[in-house]
Parts: C-alpha cells; structure tokens; sequence
C-alpha cells in the first residue's frame, strides 16, 4: 500500500506514531473491525457489486481470520496500520485479486471513523451504567440514613441541620443529570461514517443505510465531510466524563472532611484504607483522596481533544481523526476507575449519628429556625429576628456558651429587648424545639426540605427517573445485540 513511496516508515514514525496506535489497541479494535468488515461484505453482495464467487470467499477468509484472532496474526508496524494488516493476511490467504476486493467503495477514513464512533457508544453505555449503578448506591444509604441528623454547610461553615439522607439524595440528584448528559450523547454518536469514502462518497452505488443498520447505528451521517472530518461526539462523551467526575469528587471532599478527628463524622472499613510507612496509628483514606483528583484526568483530556481540533481542515486529517481522541481511552478508564471507587467507598462508610447530632447542637445551626420562631409566634418581622438572633449569637460566643443548646429563654429575651425595645416573654419550653436539630430538620417539610417524608418523596422519584434511565440504557443495547444477530444472520447466508 505505499507504493507511491520510495522508502519505508521513517523508524521515528514508527515507534511514536504507527507502533503505540497499531499494537495499542489492536485487540480491542480486531473485533470492532471484523465486525465493519463483514457489514461492508453484506452490503457489497446484496448490491451486486462484487461477485458472488468473490464474495464466498473473502467471506471464508474473514472467518478464518476471526477464529484465529488477533494472536493468530503477525502485526507489521510498517504496513501502518491495523487495517492493513488485516488486509494483508487475507490477501495472503486468498490472493491479491480476492482479498484486495473487500475495500471496494470505502476508505480507511470512513472505516476509522466508524471504529471510533464504535468504541464511543460501548464506552457511553458502560460508563452510563456505572454511573445509574452509584446512583442505586447513593439512593440505598439515603434512604437507610434518612433520618440521620447532621450538620449542613455552606461557605464550609455551620448552616442548618439536615440529615445524611437529604444531602446524599442530593448528590444522587446532581449525578443523574451527570447519567442524563451521558444519555443525551448517544444521537450525536450513534450515526454511520461508513461510506463516506476518503472524503466523497464512492462511485459504486453502495448502500450506505444497509451497513448502517448492520452495524446498530441509528442512522447514517449524511455529508460525506463531515463523516470523516468531524470528533466533536468525543467533546460531548468527555465532558459529561468530567462532570460526572466532579460530582464524585465534591462528595469525596466532603466524606474526606467528615473522616477528619476534628469532624469525626464517619468511620470507614478498613479495607478502603490505607497506612502510614513511619506513623504506625494512621488509617489513611487513600481511595478518597483519589476520588478527589481523578476528575483531572477527563477535564485533561476534553481539553486536549478541543485544542487539538481547532483551526483545523473541515475535513479528514491525523489532527482530528488520531491526535484529538488519544485521550479518550485514559479518560474513559479513569472514570470507570471513579464510579467504582465512589461505590466501594460508600459501601465502607460508617456514619457515626450521635456525633453528627452532638454537633449540631453545639455549633449553632438550629439559630435560623430560632428566628422563625420568633417570626411565627412573636409577630416579628424576619429582618427583625434575623438581628435579634444575630446578636444572641454574638453574645453567646462572647460568653462561652457550648452551643446553642445551652442558651436559655431569658438570654434571648434580654438580647430581644436590647435589639427592638420590646419584651418578648418566650418561654424554655418555647424555646427548646427551636433549638433542637430533630425539631429543625422536622420542620422542613416542603418540596426539596430534609424532613425524612420531603426527603422519602424525592428518593422515590429519583427511582423513578433511574428506571426510566436504565429503560433507555436497556433498549439500545438490544438495538445493538438485534444488529449484531441480524448481521451474523446475514453473513450466514453469503456462506451457504
């Protein structure tokens, strides 16, 4: 295939260029293009362009080929490529005149850019599934820990009570939109290059919908062009990579400041933890810290397939067809990577509930459903609580009260009648629910709120929603399998 050349591949092409993309990932692509190879075969046989005869035999050949594998073949860098290598073994099982006739109508730019959109939509469904598979996991500890009381924050200081079920249904929330993005690429990549040739078409009047429908592909992308020249499916998988990344990695920042002693939150099961080589008390959540940074690497490589694209040909080019998706491998094993070190992480955590809740009634976060109290059964305006509770907070630092528990109705009476010059009379027993985190949390029952019935309410449509999402994950994989016996169907029939 080099005749035009003179020479061989310089040895720097092929150890940085021809060696990692052939011997790389040949065994992952063998299958995908033994697959292409046979859908191409069946169209050409079903439009009578190459002959019947013809057809047997290369047939034959790839079968062989198949049965044996892709340990059965000698890989030769300096036939560039793996396709090359295929058709070379078949020309030396079948002869040049046979083997050489599989080609007819296509390229290796429409046949690479199919193998790509291939291995895309494999990667979307595995990683979808994992990511539906930790929302399962996060729903399950919500709802086993929906009425345990914490702390929630913001700005990483004490805010409002909550409970461990609201924040996590939260995070389950966030990924699910994550799972949603992940489902809302498939359109974009499930569409067939094959036929596009080089970069017009072909003169034989190929049936470009026949091997669309052989190969599982929804449809056919139209402009020959655009076929072979475009990678922007790979942005859209990346980026909801690196989104689902940065879910995980938020909830693992969170349980690593849990897990601190000054937190004491959790405990976590030992074999998701690790040790120290010189301080033998250490038990080290090592898979968390690396849930925090492994968004890293799917942010990189999106980056990466972006800046390589720009200001390129609107056409096929090693740019966009090789340089722009070298990353898209690494990005998508390290998010299988993240989904199943998140879900073996929240399988080992323990939540310690009466620390959480002792917290809570020490760090004042029960203040703000003090002032609504005060709202509710004293007829003051929240603006006004806001600075009555305001400055009961103040004072009670200043004097060194362990918390909000420990302030008593004549404190808030004497700081209210400071603030507004009216007597409040509020009354311990008035007081107490107030500042009790249970009370709090109890309280918030609407839509979205952490009462354990707000919080049951959206766990339930959140299961809803996942079932739905695992419908759609469910249906395109029977796509796929129907193409795949429908194809084998098919090449059934050129044997016999």
């Amino acid at each position: 295939m080099r005749e035009r050349l003179k020479s061989p591949p310089a040895e720097e092409i092929v150890r940085y260029l021809i060696g990692p993309r052939l011997f790389g990932d040949a065994e992952a692509l063998f299958p995908l293009m033994d697959r292409v190879n046979r859908a191409h075969l069946v169209m050409l046989a079903e439009r009578g362009i190459l002959k019947p005869a013809v057809v047997a035999a290369i047939a034959g050949g790839l079968a062989g080929l198949a049965a044996r594998g892709i340990g059965g073949m000698k890989l030769d860098p300096h036939k560039e490529d793996l396709y090359f290598n295929v058709e070379a073994a078949l020309s030396a099982e079948l002869g040049p005149e046979i083997g050489g006739q599989l080609h007819t109508g296509r390229s290796r730019n429409d046949l690479y850019a199919t193998l790509q959109r291939m291995k895309a939509r494999d990667a979307a469904l595995d990683i979808t599934t994992r990511a539906l598979n930790l929302v399962q996991r996060l729903l399950d500890v919500a709802e086993r820990e929906i009425a345990t009381v914490m702390t929630g924050y913001t700005h990483m200081q004490p805010g409002q009570p909550i409970t461990v079920g609201h924040y996590l249904s939260g995070v389950a929330q966030s990924l699910q939109r994550d799972a949603r993005r992940l489902l809302e690429a498939w359109p974009g990549i499930n569409v067939s290059p094959l036929g596009a040739g080089g970069l017009a078409t072909t003169g034989f009047a190929i049936d470009r919908a026949r091997t669309a429908e052989l190969l599982g592909f929804d449809g056919v992308l139209v402009n020959s062009l655009d076929a072979v020249g475009s990678r922007d499916y790979i942005a859209d998988l990346l980026y909801a990579f690196s989104t689902t990344g940065v879910t995980v990695s938020r909830l693992a920042h969170d349980i690593h400041v849990w897990y601190t002693f000054e937190f004491g939150f959790i405990d976590i099961d030992d074999s998701i933890a690790g040790t120290s080589s010189i301080m033998p008390q250490k038990k080290n959540p090592s898979p968390i810290e690396h849930l925090k940074a492994k968004a890293a690497h799917p942010i990189g490589a999106l980056m990466a397939a972006l800046a390589a694209q720009k200001t390129t040909p609107f056409t096929h080019g090693r740019e966009v067809g090789n340089e722009s998706v070298a990353g898209f491998g690494e990005a998508r094993a390290q998010a299988e990577a993240t989904l199943a070190l998140a879900d073996v992480v929240l399988r080992g955590l323990r939540f310690r509930a009466e620390a959480m809740l002792d917290d809570a009634r020490r760090n004042y976060c029960t203040l703000t459903e003090l002032a609504d109290t005060l709202v509710r059964d004293r007829g003051l305006s929240f603006r006004a609580a806001h600075e009555v509770v305001g400055a009961l907070a103040r004072a009670a630092h200043e004097r060194g009260l362990a918390g909000s528990h420990a302030i008593a109705a004549s404190l808030v009476n004497e700081i209210a009648q400071s603030v507004t010059g009216k007597a409040l009379d509020l009354t311990e027993a008035e007081l107490a629910p107030a500042l009790d985190p249970r009370f709090n949390v109890a309280q918030r029952r609407v839509a979205g709120g952490p009462a354990p019935e707000s919080v049951a309410s959206a766990i339930a449509a959140q299961r809803s929603l996942l079932a739905g999402q695992r419908a759609t994950l469910e249906k395109r994989r029977s796509a796929l399998a129907a193409a795949d016996r429908a194809l084998d169907a098919a090449c059934a029939r050129l044997a016999s």
